[in-house]
């Protein structure tokens, strides 16, 4: 690979990265902000509601492209209109047969549930949000290809926007659930426009047998590790949705949303390096130090946060009054955030693997998640209920160790060494936080001490033990001014 054209890839990819780092914590700015209004509004039951039938409407995504999609992303040479229209056209199909298998379905469940309009509302709603997706992944596709995230962004965060405004305006009007279905129809049409506007293509329906084969070699592997991770992820969030029950699946999603926000940090990157690891597979040695700057980059900024939010979680809650009914998703919230960390860790592994096309080892894999993940997860949400089910997903992180393993085998990646630094910052973090609970100080006065004395600290210890790897963020920075 030529010189230039590696440098052009490093500048590509690290502007990308930190303006997607930029973008989603805007996003998760949003959202927390959206979030935490609606469930000062929305009952326990009403958030646990919406987070079971959207877990349910995205299932069908995993069956409607087949992993043509990321197929396209992945090959090296340019992608002809033939692929693209052969790709969207066995997309809108797989679209088409999901619906009707809903529109099947849905009576029934309904019927045995005793479900009524608002249901019904969320189930329409989510279903038109899953087609305005389908006809985003082509102009997605082109856009991820020249690694411009920032127009893909762009569209992701209006959404966001919209959705949250949308929603915490109708739900303070007294629409209740519907102000999800209200919110998901208009921010899917918005979205859908954008989309088309920033990156047009010439919508079309083809079937070439030989594009489509080219294609299917690598998206069929692919997307049965997403088959898989349907069953570990989706599939097992519903079973323990029908065990805990509607509030019980509420307040483990509200456990999920605060450590959600760090890994909008391992999102961005993750949507960048899957096309780089891609562009670089046949260089090992620099394929080697893209993936060990990921799992730095992630650890830095991911496990202190982490941390943060475990530990303020209850001091907010305290302050605020009407919040106290969330008080029993802090020990799950706890176990969630460590599972996350390690997820943190080990996701740029196995994205690395399916960029370099070493699929039958994700795919492996992802089956041990899985039986791990039926073994635990109905055995201790049975026995323990929602503080069981974030239990058994700490649990099921805890063998990504194999992964860091098979790391260090094919790509000669130290993940220990990777993450040294930013867990020993973190645990100093932790230990000011425990520190400050001895006091016995007002929430609001712990709040703000634990939040600027963790910051501080943490910041004093990059500078101190970290100095050549926060000059190096810098310098990128720089470098990425300099270009402009």
């Amino acid at each position: 690979m030529e010189i230039l054209e590696i440098e052009k890839i490093k500048s590509k990819t690290t502007k990308s990265i930190l303006f997607l780092s930029i973008r989603n914590m805007a996003i998760q700015f949003i959202g927390t902000i959206g979030f935490f209004i609606l469930t000062l509004k929305l009952g326990i039951g009403e958030v646990g509601l919406f987070a079971i039938v959207s877990e349910s409407i995205s299932i069908l995504g995993y069956f409607s492209d087949i992993g043509l999609a990321s197929a396209l992303i992945q090959q090296k040479e340019e992608v002809s209109h033939h692929e693209l229209k052969s790709t969207f056209t066995i997309q809108q199909l797989l679209v088409t047969l999901g619906l009707i298998i809903v529109a099947l379905i849905y009576p029934r469940i309904a019927l045995s549930h005793n479900y009524g309009w608002g249901e019904l509302s969320i189930v329409v709603s989510l279903c038109f949000a899953f087609i305005a997706a389908s006809l985003k992944t082509i102009p997605s596709v082109l856009l991820e290809r020249k690694l411009d995230f920032k127009q893909i962004s762009l569209v992701d965060l209006i959404e966001n926007l919209l959705f949250y405004i949308i929603a915490v305006i109708f739900a303070y009007l007294g629409y209740g659930i519907f102000s999800y279905s209200i919110a998901t129809f208009i921010k899917s049409i918005i979205g859908l426009i954008i989309m088309y506007r920033l990156s047009p293509w010439s919508i079309g329906f083809s079937l070439n047998f030989k594009s489509t084969q080219k294609l299917l070699r690598f998206g069929i592997p692919y997307q049965l590790n997403s088959f898989i991770a349907l069953a570990k992820d989706r599939l097992s969030d519903l079973l323990v949705a029908g065990i805990i029950g509607r509030e019980g699946f509420g307040i483990l999603s509200w456990a999920r949303k605060g450590p959600r926000i760090p890994l909008s940090f391992m999102d961005a990157i993750m949507k960048v390096t899957f096309p780089t690891f891609s562009r670089v597979q046949d260089n090992l040695p620099l394929l080697k130090r893209f993936i060990s700057r990921s799992i730095y980059c992630i650890s830095l900024v991911v496990f202190p946060i982490l941390a943060g939010i475990s530990l303020v979680s209850a001091d907010i809650i305290m302050i605020i009054p009407k919040y106290a009914k969330w008080l029993p998703a802090i020990i799950p919230l706890y176990f969630t955030a460590a599972s996350y960390a390690i997820a943190a860790v080990t996701t740029p592994l196995t994205n690395a693997f399916n960029a370099v096309g070493k699929i039958a080892i994700t795919t492996k894999l992802m089956i041990m998640w899985t039986v791990l993940t039926w073994i635990f997860y109905p055995i201790l949400s049975l026995k323990y209920g929602y503080v069981g089910a974030s239990v058994a997903a700490l649990f099921v992180s805890l063998s990504s160790f194999i992964v860091w393993y098979l790391a260090k085998i094919h790509f000669n990646v130290n993940v220990v060494s990777d993450i040294k630094k930013p867990f020993l910052g973190t645990l100093l973090v932790i230990f000011w936080c425990l520190a400050i609970n001895k006091l016995g100080l007002p929430s609001f006065h712990q709040l703000i001490l634990k939040i600027s004395g963790g910051i501080f600290l943490y910041i004093l210890y990059l500078y101190i033990f970290n100095l050549q790897e926060v000059q190096w963020f810098y310098h990128q920075i720089k470098k990425l001014q300099s270009k402009k």
